[in-house]
């Protein structure tokens, strides 16, 4: 009889309800690991740094999958140790949930000015919000008197420009619904985030396929990289987006 494969996920907390869905689902034998949130606001250094911390870390399994997109080169130069890694070629979270990069970019081209949420990114940034992190995007907890009281007046205001200015570049709230008992109810409070940002609104249905072949394989080399012990991520051209080097 053949041994499971046991598999550990470092993955960003927006995906944390599908991801979790998929595993009850498929029986997986799976841990878990979310990174903060908050690495999304920080340099693209933090959070190649914070992944790469919790990769050397890892222990006790026969594969570690990342549950991160390229998200703004975060994931370029991390390095696999003694465990194989597995990264889908997706650009970030939003890819990974309507089932395919194709599709991604067909909404962007569509409405360029689309900012997409989802139930896990709701819920990810209430945390956040909750834990005393500041938040960002359309429905930011950001404002001139919580960023002077960490970074000063001055710098509390190029920051509130900086936000505005953001938020203008903006056109479309997309919410990408999946399969999840509370997906109606998100939808409703992105709807809400939306009306309040006087930004049109549609409701994307979401394809968690990818997220199933990220926990159980197989890995096609047109969807995943595969990065054996002692390589490490590089950046690769077109729609491959990555590669082992």
């Amino acid at each position: 009889m053949t041994a499971r494969r046991k598999l550990s996920v470092i993955a960003c907390p927006s995906l944390r309800p599908e991801l979790e869905l998929v595993a009850a689902k498929t029986g997986e034998d799976v841990s878990f690991r979310y990174l903060e949130m908050a690495l999304h606001n920080r340099s693209t250094g933090a959070l190649h740094d914070a992944l790469q911390q919790a990769i050397d870390s890892t222990r006790g399994c026969d594969v570690l999958v990342i549950g991160y997109g390229l998200c703004n080169r975060g994931i370029v130069g991390i390095a696999a140790r003694d465990i194989p890694l597995v990264i889908p070629r997706a650009h970030d979270c939003i890819g990974l949930l309507l089932g395919s990069t194709a599709r991604y970019l067909e909404e962007l081209d569509r409405e360029p000015g689309t900012y997409f949420q989802s139930a896990g990114w709701l819920q990810a940034a209430r945390d956040a919000g909750g834990q005393g992190e500041l938040t960002f995007g359309p429905n930011s907890n950001a404002n001139f008197e919580r960023l002077a009281a960490q970074y000063g007046d001055e710098a509390a205001r190029y920051l509130v420009e900086e936000l505005e200015t953001f938020l203008m570049h903006y056109k479309r709230l997309a919410y990408v619904a999946t399969p999840l008992s509370e997906t109606a109810a998100l939808a409703a409070e992105a709807r809400s985030i939306a009306a309040a940002q006087g930004l049109k609104y549609d409701t994307l249905q979401g394809d968690i396929g990818w997220l199933q072949r990220l926990l159980t394989g197989p890995w096609p080399d047109e969807e995943f990289l595969i990065v054996r012990p002692g390589q490490r991520v590089g950046l690769a051209s077109g729609d491959r987006l990555i590669e082992a080097i």
